[in-house]
């Protein structure tokens, strides 16, 4: 090869090089990367930015899960909205703090809010929590076992006012007392007849001698004495009859308080799901005019379906029913 093609082969590979070279197409040391378009270098090596890496750890340096509240306390570097879960809160159950106050600029906290515990979650809805929470509504009470025993004494068949039934009692009671009086009074006065006609009597056998002249005014006396017996005989046939009439009575309010007959029927055993409709037997028709009632664990129930004279109700709750759950069914008997 002669030294003239020599030539121009290196200069040619000169001026390729030095279109290479340019400052657009080369990286330069002494810039440090900064005419490299970062975004898409980060995208090619697969690598996340700065800002991309605090995104995703956000949040975990404000957590902190230690065993007892001794450990919570010996934490520093705290600040003000960090959580930490604590295994034993001291009664061998998990709770959850959040940091409220920070006292130096170390990060200690004497300051620890409780947001949630073990017990929020396995006691929010006890029976005795729903009870407590039921009860302290304005003019809510309980119903006890010995109300409902005394309850239990009543008995009716049908509506009964028993209003108008102590009104009719009264009534009879004053009705049976006057009569009573009446019969005291009578008998008063034929003992005092009686009296005047034993005196007459009397007279009648020491005016003897004079019995011509007396026998008129004896027959007279003797006639009295008969009509007041018979005044007292009177009186006492009105107060054996008055007597018979508040028998009558009496008789008459114990079998309105007899008819007082409520049926109390408790069911277990009952499975459903959540707000689907559950029916139930009673051994019993339900009386005509008469609302039962449902309590669902001493809840009464709001939701029910029934039809006076049929044994079959039905009711339906939010919750999901299960085996240990008692219904309790209150009505009256046709």
């Amino acid at each position: 090869m002669s030294e003239f093609i020599k030539q121009k082969q290196v200069e040619g590979l000169v001026s390729a090089l030095a279109a290479k070279a340019l400052d657009s197409a080369v990286v330069k040391k002494d810039h440090n990367l900064s005419d490299v378009n970062a975004a898409s270098a980060r995208n090619n090596l697969e690598v996340y930015s700065k800002t991309e890496v605090q995104n995703l750890v956000a949040g975990a340096e404000d957590a902190y899960s230690v065993a007892t509240l001794t450990a919570r306390s010996a934490l520093t570097g705290l600040k003000v909205s960090d959580r930490i879960f604590v295994g034993n809160d001291g009664d061998d159950r998990w709770a959850l703090y959040i940091v409220t106050a920070i006292t130096d600029g170390k990060g200690s906290t004497t300051t620890f809010t409780k947001i949630a515990d073990e017990d929020l979650f396995t006691n929010a809805l006890s029976k005795e929590a729903v009870k407590s929470a039921y009860e302290s509504n304005v003019n809510t009470n309980a119903f006890t076992d010995a109300e409902k025993t005394k309850l239990g004494h009543l008995s009716v068949s049908q509506a009964t006012n028993l209003d108008t039934m102590e009104s009719d009692l009264a009534s009879t009671k004053t009705t049976a007392t006057n009569a009573l009086n009446t019969a005291n009074s009578a008998a008063t006065k034929a003992n005092a007849a009686q009296t005047t006609a034993n005196g007459a009597v009397s007279d009648a056998a020491a005016a003897q001698s004079t019995a011509d002249a007396a026998q008129s005014d004896a027959g007279d006396a003797q006639a009295a004495a008969e009509a007041a017996q018979s005044s007292a005989n009177t009186a006492r046939s009105e107060a054996t009859a008055a007597q018979n009439t508040a028998n009558s009575a009496l008789t008459a309010a114990n079998a309105r308080e007899l008819a007082f007959t409520e049926f109390v029927e408790d069911f277990t055993g009952l499975d459903s799901a959540a707000a689907q409709p559950i029916t139930i037997d009673l051994s019993k028709p339900i009386a005509s005019g008469f609302i039962p009632t449902v309590f669902f664990n001493g809840i009464r129930v709001k939701s029910i379906t029934y039809k006076a004279g049929s044994r079959n109700i039905a009711f339906t709750v939010p919750y999901q029913t299960e085996d240990t759950d008692t219904i309790s069914v209150h009505y009256v008997n046709r």
